[in-house]
């Protein structure tokens, strides 16, 4: 087959975004999540492009070139690619690579990252063929909202209110005219997620990028961006949920307690008031991720009775 790799249109996103939905359905992204995720790398002075595989005029594989701005480093990346479900095996993702790797060398790459399902029929063996090496394993888990029971977690939640420790939102704290509230939430935020398992050495979370990244995502959900404060007002801990134009799921974003407060069931109340707060607002299924070696986080995950995909591993390739 013949296949033209060029950079995407701003037109094509909602193509791309399509392609990379029916190829990737456990991590769906919709247009604007492209558009969006492309417009902040390039605000943030960041190194980013996307490529489209055209099958004649039909958009059949898309592969996003991008940098974590928690693990940053100016010469390694991501890589998100994929290709529509029947058209893989066709040489559209050889052609995308082809390309990819000569756009990567030119951009001085050191290496680049991604992540493949386990359970792929032809990821992993495409991947290792091109000298990607997988070292690190991250589960993506659902939680069914319709049957979840909270009967056994009720004692946890009466031994945490006794003493003084409660849950609030980011719209009570901003009804309440909380006082630095952005500053604090960044604070937070960078606080704890330091011991976050990670493929990669963590950086500072700039103010700038905590603004537009997380407070200023459209899908965030204020009434579901939680903050444990103890009886003297001190923050304990977080999780947030987001909402996306490609899927009903409501998605987890990082959940989190400080050391000090770590072991008495901070986290545990967090993501119960997550779960209430997703019913709330009609939500029937929260999704996760996790590395497999963030035991901590899995097993309150497991107790909550989310279940877990197949593991996806992500896989580098060092230049």
């Amino acid at each position: 087959m013949s296949f033209t790799v060029r950079p995407v249109h701003e037109s094509e996103w909602a193509a791309a975004a399509r392609v990379w939905t029916l190829a990737v359905p456990h991590d769906p992204f919709s247009a604007e999540d492209f558009r969006k995720r492309d417009a902040e790398q390039r605000g943030w002075g960041f190194a980013a492009f996307t490529l489209l595989a055209l099958e004649g005029e039909e958009v059949v594989g898309v592969a996003s070139v991008y940098q974590n701005p928690g693990m940053y480093h100016p010469h390694r990346f991501t890589l998100a690619g994929a290709v529509h479900p029947e058209r893989q095996g066709r040489g559209a993702g050889r052609a995308l690579w082809e390309r990819l790797h000569a756009e990567l060398t030119r951009h001085g790459a050191q290496a680049v990252r991604t992540l493949a399902r386990e359970d792929h029929p032809l990821a992993p063996g495409f991947l290792t063929r091109r000298g990607f090496v997988g070292d690190k394993r991250y589960f993506t888990s659902a939680l069914d909202l319709t049957t979840f029971d909270d009967t056994a977690l009720r004692g946890l939640e009466e031994r945490l209110a006794a003493r003084g420790v409660r849950v609030r939102s980011l719209s009570d704290l901003r009804a309440a005219g909380t006082p630095d509230l952005t500053a604090r939430l960044h604070a937070l935020m960078s606080d704890v997620r330091q011991d976050v398992p990670r493929s990669e050495p963590a950086t500072p979370l700039s103010r700038e990028v905590f603004e537009e990244a997380v407070l200023g995502d459209p899908g965030l959900l204020p009434g579901a961006y939680l903050i444990a404060e103890d009886a003297r007002g001190a923050w304990l801990g977080q999780t947030t949920l987001f909402r996306s134009e490609a899927s009903p799921d409501l998605l987890t974003g990082l959940t989190g307690v400080t050391r000090a407060a770590r072991g008495r069931g901070v986290a545990t109340l967090l993501k119960l008031h997550a779960i209430r707060a997703g019913r709330a607002l009609g939500g029937t299924t929260i999704r996760t991720d996790n590395a497999s070696d963030n035991a901590p986080m899995l097993a309150i995950n497991d107790r909550l009775g989310f279940v877990r995909d197949p593991a996806s591993i992500s896989y580098v390739l060092r230049f």
